[in-house]
């Protein structure tokens, strides 16, 4: 994984020696959670005006068909995929 990488050469750490603790150290998230964590980021600017138009125009939110006790929770809407 390059990320492993980057951080063994950053660190100096031999290849024996395991990689979790040395991206932890980095305050390194593996690259699953750290795509997760950007999309994340980039809704919540989305939602809260800090992020360009052209990406919150992107974001629609939810309205139900009737009241329901999740209406304060500010949902998005999903779109199908055809």
């Amino acid at each position: 994984m390059v990320q492993n990488a980057a951080a063994r050469l950053l660190t100096r750490t031999k290849r024996r020696e395991r990689i979790t603790p040395v991206l932890a150290s980095l305050h390194w998230l593996p690259v699953h959670f750290r795509i997760q964590f950007k999309i994340l980021l980039i809704t919540f600017k989305a939602t809260h005006g800090q992020a360009p138009s052209y990406i919150s125009a992107l974001l629609t939110p939810y309205i139900a068909p009737r009241l329901l006790r999740s209406a304060d929770q500010k949902l998005l809407h999903i779109p199908r995929s055809v």
